[in-house]
């Protein structure tokens, strides 16, 4: 119950301040996705579980971070990727940086990416997969902004309809509602 409310509130307060369509508007000012662990270049202190209770409910602690709001991964180069989604639906034009484009601003260090989407839905992925393939974290699907109840903030998208090493790929590894990627390197034993 006090999940469903944290992410409720959680949000209530990001699609205030959210635009309602991509159409002419602006992108969002604040922070919504956080990279955190084993990563080289940080903008921001400790997690707060009194200020940041979404963090605290699926039990997310720093020391520090790289934060990204919309409009900062909007001013990375944008790529698109049109495929269908989810699998054997309707072909959508997705939008955003490189996968590895905003990873190279936090140098993550570790070994695999643990992504967690608002519904507390986590995915561990090798680094290594996602610099061999031009994953795109969307921001954008058919020229409108990825809002909060939809697949927003953003969402890893897969190019499985253009590379051959990914035909047939499962939605798993399409985790949308990213708010938070950690760098780590899991225990092998």
């Amino acid at each position: 119950m006090i999940r469903t409310v944290v992410i409720l509130l959680w949000a209530g307060v990001l699609a205030a301040c959210s635009p309602a369509t991509g159409g002419g508007r602006d992108a969002p000012t604040g922070a919504v996705l956080t990279l955190y662990g084993d990563i080289e270049t940080v903008d921001r202190g400790p997690s707060q579980a009194a200020l940041e209770p979404l963090f605290f409910a699926y039990g997310i602690e720093f020391g520090s971070a790289c934060v990204f709001s919309t409009a900062s991964l909007a001013s990375l180069d944008q790529h698109e990727i049109r495929v269908d989604f989810p699998m054997g639906g309707d072909e959508r034009r997705f939008s955003g940086p490189l996968l590895r484009d905003v990873l190279a601003i936090a140098g993550p260090q570790g070994t695999h990416l643990t992504v967690t989407a608002l519904d507390g839905y986590q995915r561990t992925i090798p680094l290594e997969q996602v610099m061999a393939h031009d994953v795109i974290l969307a921001i954008r699907a058919d020229g409108e902004w990825l809002g909060i109840g939809g697949y927003g903030p953003a969402l890893l998208v897969w190019p499985r309809g253009t590379d051959p090493d990914l035909a047939g790929q499962t939605d798993d590894d399409w985790v949308w509602g990213v708010f938070a990627i950690e760098s780590v390197t899991p225990d092998e034993t």
